[in-house]
């Protein structure tokens, strides 16, 4: 399953974040919203979430850094099932984490979707559309 695409949606008045359906079609009733990186929530099945937890469980625990990413994610993670009106209900805290209010872009990348705030989301484009062809340049270095 690989999720493409962008969407903008808004929470509503309980914190319920309607999924686009292109990608509820590819989840299992039960997901897992974690804090992620550069200001967002990420997304992922459980199966998803369980091999990239396990990944990062593997690293040495001895080292700092890696207790560090360890306790953000799981401490910053929410086990959530997806309602039948394809609603996921995101946790105050998690929310605060990613500094979401109402407006939402929601993008797949991948192997799990990401949920941004609107604005910071805007802004992270625009500043990241202007290195994006040097960034993918340096990727084949």
């Amino acid at each position: 399953m690989i999720f493409l695409g962008t969407f903008e949606h808004a929470l509503d008045t309980k914190n319920r974040l309607v999924l686009p359906s292109k990608f509820v079609n590819n989840l299992t009733k039960k997901v897992i919203i974690s804090k992620g990186f550069d200001g967002c929530l990420e997304c992922r099945s459980e199966k998803d979430f369980t091999l990239y937890s396990e990944k990062l469980m593997s690293l040495s625990q001895t080292k700092k850094d890696t207790r560090i990413v360890i306790r953000q994610l799981l401490a910053n993670a929410a086990d959530i099932e997806i309602d039948s009106a394809k609603r996921v209900l995101i946790p105050l805290t998690l929310l605060k984490e990613a500094n979401i209010s109402k407006d939402i872009t929601i993008i797949g990348v991948g192997n799990k979707i990401e949920l941004w705030d609107k604005a910071i989301y805007n802004k992270f484009k625009n500043e990241t559309d202007k290195s994006y062809e040097a960034i993918a340049e340096k990727l084949n270095e």
